[in-house]
């Protein structure tokens, strides 16, 4: 069994997956990330700073996922200057199965032993219910047993 603390994990996800970023956004780390993306796209106002700050807020963003965005738009924007949604829009989930998702999936595998391997249950503290997860998304995000 896996055992998750997903205490910061946000509350307006989707409710099949879910972000791994947890943690919060300090200010500090804010005013670091952002200069990076002024460096970058020296065109942009301060005020498209000045919102995209209020939006990483809004948006419940954590200082990985801030440096991470950041990285992610200078390293692939098509266009001369990015949009807020460019920065907003960026994040890693992993996808998570109900019980009942996971019996729909008899139909299809059947008693198939090698799909069955392939997902492990965890019980998340803010979730009543167990779900399920791919064990290649375990390893990937480097989700712990308990």
């Amino acid at each position: 069994m896996l055992l998750l603390d997903s205490e910061n994990i946000s509350k307006f996800q989707q409710e099949d997956e879910i972000s791994i970023y947890k943690g919060h956004l300090t200010d500090s780390n804010i005013v670091i990330e952002l200069a990076k993306a002024k460096i970058a796209f020296p065109v942009l106002p301060v005020d498209f700073f000045t919102l995209l700050s209020d939006r990483l807020k809004a948006n419940h963003f954590t200082d990985e996922r801030l440096h991470d965005a950041i990285a992610h738009v200078i390293d692939t924007c098509p266009y001369p200057t990015p949009t807020i949604a460019n920065f907003i829009s960026f994040d890693k989930k992993f996808k998570v199965f109900t019980f009942e998702e996971m019996l729909k999936k008899l139909d299809d595998y059947g008693q198939d032993k090698k799909f069955w391997d392939s997902y492990k249950s965890i019980q998340f503290s803010d979730r009543e219910k167990r779900v399920w997860v791919h064990i290649d998304d375990i390893k990937r995000y480097k989700l712990k047993n308990d």
